[in-house]
């Protein structure tokens, strides 16, 4: 499916602020076979022991994998060092972790299904991020089995084109729309609307992308209730 480059007008950009594109060195083209060949050698070893793998992903160096029957991976997805993605078995069979193609994810990534994690299409995620559809299940302190073991998990759904900035943590049971931004060591803990930027912990709305100006508009905050003066108890 042929592919065309949007001519959108772009959106304006603030005082002081200049827009870039950065370039990359490419290894020399033996280090660039090299690294092809392993990362199809490898490719066909997570094949064969049950993962679904599209063509031409990449996995750095030290992936921790578990649970590779329920790993589902599109293609052309490149993956950081030391990437974690787990799924989990339980009574209601193999969890499901699925990266739509074309996503980009940074080092030191952690994802783990005990239901189902979808990350979809062309996705950027940063460094040091956490996707979790599940959480120890605490309702009994006192018994340490079933916090160790037992789960509380809820479906967890990254849309497309989604932007995960630097160790960002995302919570079970919430949907990030198409297209939304999330800063920097953020908590995401309640869904997040399509081309919305959010940041904090917990992660809040702060801006949203209009597409008639092409421009990310400020969300006004909530207005704040002032409390009316307090009655006499007696």
């Amino acid at each position: 499916m042929s592919t065309t480059r949007s001519t959108a007008i772009p959106a304006p950009l603030r005082q002081g602020e200049s827009r870039l594109m950065t370039f990359y060195r490419k290894p020399a083209l033996p280090l660039r076979i090299v690294r092809r060949a392993t990362a199809l050698l490898h490719t066909l070893w997570l094949r064969a022991h049950g993962a679904h793998l599209g063509a031409a992903v990449s996995f750095g160096r030290d992936p921790q994998l578990y649970g590779l029957a329920g790993l589902i991976v599109g293609d052309r997805v490149n993956l950081g060092r030391r990437a974690r993605l787990e799924t989990h078995r339980t009574e209601r069979g193999q969890g499901q972790l699925s990266i739509g193609s074309g996503t980009n994810i940074g080092n030191d990534f952690h994802a783990g299904a005990a239901l189902r994690v979808l990350i979809g299409r062309n996705c950027m995620i940063a460094s040091g991020v956490t996707i979790l559809d599940h959480d120890h299940d605490f309702a009994d302190p006192f018994d340490a089995r079933t916090a160790a073991d037992g789960v509380v998990a809820a479906p967890t759904v990254v849309e497309d084109s989604v932007f995960l900035g630097e160790h960002v943590v995302v919570l079970k049971g919430v949907r990030i729309g198409n297209g939304s931004v999330i800063g920097a060591n953020s908590v995401v803990s309640q869904d997040i609307p399509p081309l919305t930027m959010a940041a904090g912990a917990p992660a809040r709305p702060i801006r949203r992308f209009n597409e008639s100006t092409r421009a990310w508009d400020r969300i006004a905050p909530a207005s704040v209730i002032r409390p009316g003066p307090r009655e006499s108890a007696g």
